[in-house]
């Protein structure tokens, strides 16, 4: 792996909640932005970066910043999945009520390591709670990170 300094900046990208695709997300009624969550059933969020923007051969983490209030009600947890540009995929489960309320709190979707292989540039993530059937509130996605895994 590459070495990195601390202050490389360069190697960490940013990706706002408006880059992010979140299903019913322009529709007033379920959420304001900032991504703040007033009541959905179906709770998808989705986004993707180019890697080819970020220093190969280091590794990287991916990571949903969100903040959750004290009202927050998931009904059970939600589903991270990350697929890198080689195109396999890493996925689990995080329970949001065991989580800090009412500050920022960085949800680990998975790590890659961004190779120079000539394969897909592309890296893709979700956070998934579609049961379907319970009503969920209480969560602001403020957006997400990519940042090298020191």
């Amino acid at each position: 792996m590459a070495q990195l300094q601390r202050d490389d900046i360069s190697c960490a990208a940013v990706i706002t909640a408006k880059e992010l695709s979140i299903v019913w997300g322009s529709d007033s009624r379920y959420w304001k932005w900032v991504a703040k969550l007033i009541t959905v059933c179906w709770l998808q969020i989705d986004g993707e970066y180019d890697t080819s923007n970020l220093k190969k051969g280091v590794k990287y983490g991916v990571y949903f910043v969100v903040e959750l209030s004290d009202n927050l009600c998931m009904n059970g947890p939600v589903t991270l999945k990350l697929t890198r540009p080689n195109r396999t995929t890493e996925e689990h489960k995080e329970d949001l009520e065991t989580k800090p309320k009412n500050t920022l709190v960085g949800l680990k979707v998975g790590e890659f390591i961004n190779s120079a292989c000539g394969c897909e540039n592309t890296v893709k993530f979700s956070m998934n709670g579609c049961d379907g059937t319970t009503w969920k509130t209480g969560l602001t996605v403020i957006g997400a990170v990519i940042a090298p895994v020191w």
